[in-house]
């Protein structure tokens, strides 16, 4: 099984970046790990958050494949605690799929063809 992390927008907080850096050099360890940075869209200003969202959903369908497995990490997601989450991703890797894609959106959260996938 591989990891994909999709992250709609680079983080500009050093201390983030960082901690992302180092959990993924662990987890690289256990599985291969591919991260895809969504370029923020452009002109915000003039877009509705609805069309904001739509595009950034655009860009994330784009960088997966039919065959993925969708976790979306969301505000109305579930809480893991680490041996949750730990159990969670073993049953993912049990199930088969070849590729487990997480996804973070946009500040608007996903367009609905996200969530449908």
């Amino acid at each position: 099984m591989k990891l994909l992390l999709v992250a709609v927008g680079r983080t500009t907080m050093d201390i983030v970046r960082r901690g992302v850096d180092e959990y993924l050099g662990r987890l690289s360890h256990y599985v291969p790990v591919e991260v895809k940075i969504i370029a923020d869209v452009k002109r915000t200003a003039s877009l509705t958050p609805q069309r904001q969202k739509e595009m950034e959903g655009e860009a994330i369908l784009a960088a997966l494949q039919p065959s993925d497995r969708v976790v979306l990490l969301d505000e109305n997601g579930r809480e893991f605690t680490s041996r949750e989450f730990a159990t969670y991703c073993e049953r993912l890797m049990a199930s088969g799929a070849k590729r487990v894609a997480f996804i973070v959106g946009g500040p608007y959260g996903f367009s609905p063809a996200v969530y449908d996938r």
